[in-house]
Order: structure tokens, then sequence, then C-alpha cells
């Protein structure tokens, strides 16, 4: 496939795969520790990724730039979803209107700041992109002082 190879791979694929079995089936069947942070270790790992495969689609900005601008955008999203109740309150109820129509009961959002320990993954999928997309982190890094 033509485009973001950050996103379109098998780890990310994987990752968004994973993500709907454990909240779709596995929050449900086996509630707790375990589920819950696999769900935040995987989005933070695909969700950069794939807003930067938006991004691409939308503008000419350079891989470097469009995945740290998924990286912003999912720390910050993130870490409000994880400390604030309110956003918290916002996203169930967006992600509710959006799913209940096919169906689909996904378990609600936690506020836990425990949760902040897959913030690392962000790093990885920057690793990760790195590697998939090549040519264009490294001509933007040549550029850098």
């Amino acid at each position: 496939m033509q485009g973001a190879p950050e996103f379109f791979g098998i780890l990310p694929l994987m990752a968004v795969g994973l993500f709907a079995l454990n909240n779709g089936v596995f929050k449900h069947a086996w509630p707790g520790w375990v589920t819950g942070k696999l769900s935040d270790i995987l989005v933070c790992f695909f969700l950069p990724l794939f807003i930067s495969a938006i991004i691409e689609r939308i503008s000419r900005l350079a891989p470097v730039a469009r995945l740290a601008i998924g990286i912003a955008i999912t720390a910050a999203v993130f870490i409000a979803l994880k400390t604030s109740a309110a956003a918290s309150t916002v996203h169930d109820a967006g992600i509710a209107t959006l799913v209940q129509r096919f169906g689909m009961f996904p378990a609600p959002n936690r506020v836990d700041t425990t949760d902040l320990c897959a913030l690392p993954m962000l790093a990885l999928a920057w690793m990760y992109a790195r590697r998939k997309v090549g040519h264009g982190f490294a001509s933007a890094e040549r550029r850098q002082p």
C-alpha cells in the first residue's frame, strides 16, 4: 500500500485489532489491571501512527512532522483522559454515540494516573515509524543544526 507506511504495517494494524478485541471482549470477560493497561499501551503505540496517516492524506507535511503532531495529539488527549474526570466523561459520551449504533458497548474510560506508564510507547511508535519511513526522517534530521 502506498502512503503512510508508518501506519499501514503489520505491527500497527495488529495493535488496532488487539485493541478492538481487548476493549470489545477481553475487558468485559476479564476486567482488571491487565486488560486496562493493555489498551493504554496499544493506543499509545498505534494512535500517533494513525494520526500521522490521516495527516499524510490531507497535507504535504514530511513524515517527521506528521508523526510529531500525532505524538503530541496522542499525549495531550491521553494525559487529559487519564487525569481529568470531565475529559473522561466527554470521551465516553462521544464514543458511545459513535459505536452504540453498531451494537457495541465498549468499556468506559477510567481516570487513573497509573495509566500514564503507557506514555513511553510514544517513543516506540517514533522509533517504529522512523524505521518504516527512513528517508523522510533522515532528510528532516539532516536539516537540523
